[in-house]
C-alpha cells in the first residue's frame, strides 16, 4: 500500500491538459507576437517540458491558432451572460460595453491576445478565427439594436449592422488605451459616459429631447 505509484498523484486527463496548455499559452501569446513567444516558455507556463507540448499540439502555429479559437468564445459567452440580465435593450448595449470593459480592467489576457491576433491578421487562418469572434460579437449586438429598433426604443432610420460596428469601434479604443497604457483616461465614470451617449445616439429623436429636458 505504501508503494511509489500508490503515492503517486493521479495523472491530469489529456483533456484538462490540453485546457492547461491553452489557458497558460493565452498568457504568453498575449505578451508577445506569435514570432517573439518562445516555446520554452510556453511550455514552462504550462508547467510541463517542450517535447510533453508537441503531444498535445504539433507545432507553435497549432497551438496558436487553438488559442485564438479557445478564447473566441470565451468573449463572446461574456457578452451573452450581460445579455441575459438586461431588461431592455438600451440595458443590454451599456451592459455588455460595461462587462467587456471590466474583463479589460482585470488583466485578463484575452483582451490583449485578441488585440495581437488583429494585428497578424495578414495570416489568413488568423485572420479567419478573428473574423469569426468579431462577428458573432457584431451579431450579438446588432440583435439587440434590432430589438430595440422593434420595440419603438431606437430609431428605425439607421442600419443596425453599421451601428453595431459603431459599438465595436468603442471597444476597440478601450482595448487601444489599456494596450498603451491610457487606463488613467478611461475610469468606469468615462466609459459609462461614452456608452450613455452611444446609447442616445440611438434613441428617437423625441426620447432624446425629453431626455434633455431639464428637471
Amino acid at each position: 500500500m505504501n508503494s511509489l505509484s500508490s503515492r503517486r498523484a493521479p495523472k491530469q486527463k489529456a483533456e484538462d491538459r490540453r485546457k492547461n496548455i491553452l489557458s497558460a499559452a493565452s498568457g504568453v501569446f498575449a505578451g508577445a507576437s506569435f514570432a517573439q513567444a518562445d516555446t520554452g516558455d510556453l511550455a514552462k507556463a504550462a508547467g510541463i517540458k517542450p517535447p510533453a507540448l508537441y503531444r498535445y499540439f504539433p507545432t507553435k502555429r497549432h497551438l496558436s491558432l487553438a488559442t485564438l479559437a479557445d478564447a473566441g468564445p470565451k468573449l463572446v459567452d461574456l457578452w451573452r451572460r450581460a445579455l441575459s440580465a438586461a431588461p431592455d435593450p438600451a440595458s443590454a448595449i451599456k451592459d455588455i460595453g460595461m462587462a467587456y470593459y471590466d474583463h479589460a480592467r482585470s488583466r485578463s489576457p484575452t483582451m490583449r491576445l485578441w488585440f495581437q491576433a488583429v494585428g497578424e491578421a495578414s495570416d489568413p487562418e488568423v485572420r479567419a478565427v478573428v473574423a469569426e469572434t468579431l462577428g458573432k460579437a457584431v451579431g450579438l449586438v446588432q440583435a439587440v439594436i434590432e430589438e430595440g429598433q422593434r420595440s419603438g426604443a431606437f430609431r428605425r432610420d439607421m442600419d443596425p449592422r453599421t451601428a453595431a460596428w459603431e459599438f465595436m469601434g468603442i471597444g476597440f479604443s478601450m482595448d487601444l488605451a489599456h494596450v498603451l497604457g491610457f487606463e488613467q483616461d478611461l475610469s468606469r465614470a468615462t466609459v459609462e459616459e461614452m456608452g450613455d451617449r452611444f446609447i442616445d445616439s440611438l434613441r428617437p429623436a423625441r426620447q432624446y429631447q425629453e431626455k434633455e429636458q431639464p428637471e
